[in-house]
């Protein structure tokens, strides 16, 4: 376009605008800018008078911006004007986005609204402009006034066009400057005033800049740690900080959190929760590292109260358990104590007052015997629970043969398994060993093998087999009886509880109900598990691991039987068969 400008328009407008841009670089109140502005158009065109008004931010209405030579009644009666298409020169201007001429707004259809107020003001033309920001959308408008009707001239245009990129470029700047401003002051108040710990760190893990509460973890002043590397005031080794870099600088991860330590000046430490994340510029390059602390004192304190509690409501449970169980015990001790005793009372009574002939008496003292070796095998099982819970059983732990041994029992047992006609098939390589007390493992499995012949079914089967696993070699009695009531599991382990007597059949059966407890005490002493389960067609299987190679008893394993009995009810794991 050819300029319509003189040369004195030219080099005054020159020395306008570089005026303006000065007041612009030196971040002058957007007013005063804009001021400048209308002030320097003014001069140029002849009885024109200019304002600027502002778009809101809803969208809706415009808003005093500047006027230095309006009317101050005609700007309150425009003040908040609703942007549409009878709003002014100026309201259209902004709902259209185009300008918008009125040459005379006593005869113009868009100024019935605000034509009195313009005339009682001395103005009759309003020529407005839209101002768009860089992306286009309109954020205010450049109006000038006449005091008759007008219409612009085209240098009056090439002025107008000129200036009003002058206001656009004032109030761009003004925006970006706003939100520097309020961007620095969110961050100020984010890191400054943050409860956590925070600091500004270099890619090279030095401290650029650090807030109060991080310095103050360590009891440090905000001045002494900046300029120092992270390391001095973090635990915060060359393994951590590579990972950290690495992990970042890949970009498919926003930040890396790990529980870390803050060194005190007293040279204590404190636990922290570290959260690192990678700042990164506008060409995507990593410019530093953002750090954030949390004081984990508190957090780990309640955690170990909340520990604390547990175990002491554990220990109280475990106890009355132990209490009830014991009351149990010696309820049930004293209840087997008395039949046998009114036996061998009640026999002694008989040779004492009676002469019998020599096979009654016989009878009468052989009954007095089995009275008595019941009583002496229930007093030895007791006090073997009661030395297992206090983790003084006697064991030699030796290698033992698991065949032998296993071939004794059957034999021991060979009566009971021809009375029921039930068939005992054994799978054992001659070769294979347990470490055990070869006693106190033919006694678990004397219990284990007279269960199973007990409660399978008469006519069947039992199985005896042994796996070698890495460590620990698992023996399996297996029978093909009714199997284990669900509920009854839970309790298997318990003394005097007997499966065929929960399972409402009222045939007698004999021992005295601390079989299956003790076995499993006496396993768990050698340092393996005893293990109860049901096959999936039928039968129960009983599980003993023990271990495979030389290791010592754990005194882990020495705890309580009853204790033990209810945790160790489920399958053996597959690890070790």
């Amino acid at each position: 376009m050819t300029s319509l400008l003189s040369p004195q328009d030219l080099t005054y407008l020159m020395a306008q605008q570089m005026k303006i841009l000065e007041m612009v670089a030196a971040a002058v109140p957007v007013q005063h800018t804009l001021d400048a502005v209308l002030t320097a158009l003014e001069c140029l065109m002849t009885d024109a008078r200019c304002s600027v008004l502002l778009v809101a931010p809803s969208g809706d209405t415009l808003h005093h911006g500047a006027a230095p030579s309006l009317p101050p009644e005609y700007l309150r009666a425009i003040e908040g004007l609703r942007i549409g298409p009878l709003s002014g020169s100026c309201g259209v201007a902004a709902h259209l986005g185009e300008p918008v001429i009125a040459r005379d707004v006593r005869i113009d259809h868009r100024w019935v609204e605000f034509r009195d107020s313009a005339v009682a003001s001395g103005l009759v033309a309003c020529w407005s402009t839209p101002i768009a920001d860089p992306s286009g959308r309109t954020v205010g408008t450049f109006a000038v006034y006449h005091g008759a009707p007008h219409w612009p001239t085209a240098r009056e245009r090439q002025l107008v066009d000129r200036f009003t990129y002058l206001a656009a470029v004032a109030l761009e700047n003004g925006r970006l400057l706003g939100e520097l401003i309020e961007s620095e002051e969110l961050f100020r108040r984010s890191f400054e005033d943050n409860p956590a710990g925070a600091a500004l760190l270099g890619l090279d893990w030095v401290f650029q800049r650090v807030n109060t509460s991080f310095a103050e973890l360590g009891g440090h002043r905000v001045e002494d740690l900046v300029d120092r590397r992270l390391d001095s005031a973090l635990l915060f080794d060359a393994h951590s900080e590579n990972r950290i870099h690495e992990t970042l600088a890949r970009g498919d991860v926003f930040c890396v959190t790990e529980h870390m330590a803050v060194i005190c000046n007293d040279g204590a430490t404190v636990p922290v929760e570290a959260t690192f994340s990678l700042v990164r510029g506008r060409d995507n390059t990593p410019l530093r590292f953002a750090l954030n602390l949390v004081d984990l004192t508190e957090r780990l304190s309640a955690d170990e109260a909340r520990a604390e509690r547990e175990r002491a409501e554990t220990a109280r449970q475990v106890a009355e358990s132990h209490s009830s169980a014991k009351s149990a015990l010696l309820t049930s001790v004293s209840h087997e104590v008395r039949t046998p005793l009114q036996a061998i009372k009640g026999f002694t009574e008989l040779l004492r007052t009676l002469h019998l002939d020599e096979e009654r008496r016989e009878e009468a003292l052989a009954r007095i015997d089995f009275a008595s070796d019941h009583v002496l095998d229930l007093v030895t099982d007791v006090l073997d629970i009661s030395r297992i819970e206090a983790g003084v059983l006697p064991l030699n732990i030796e290698p033992t043969p698991i065949a032998r041994t296993v071939h004794d029992i059957t034999r021991l047992l060979s009566a009971m398994a021809d009375r029921r006609h039930t068939a005992v098939n054994v799978s054992i390589e001659p070769s294979l060993e347990v470490w055990a007390d070869p006693g106190r493992l033919r006694q678990v499995l004397l219990n284990v093998i007279g269960n199973a012949l007990r409660y399978g079914h008469a006519g069947g089967a039992v199985d005896i087999s042994a796996v070698l696993g890495t460590s620990m070699t698992v023996i399996t009695v297996s029978d093909d009886g009714d199997g284990i009531p669900h509920d009854y599991l839970p309790n298997l382990f318990t003394p005097f509880r007997r499966g065929r007597e929960d399972r409402g059949v009222g045939s007698t059966v004999d021992g005295y109900g601390l079989g299956l407890m003790l076995s499993h005490g006496l396993v768990t002493a050698m340092g393996g598990t005893l293990t109860a389960r049901n096959h999936s067609d039928g039968g129960a299987a009983f599980d003993i691991a023990l271990s495979s190679t030389p290791r010592g008893v754990s005194p882990e394993r020495n705890a309580p039987a009853g204790e033990q009995g209810h945790r160790m009810t489920s399958d053996p794991p597959t690890s070790s068969i």
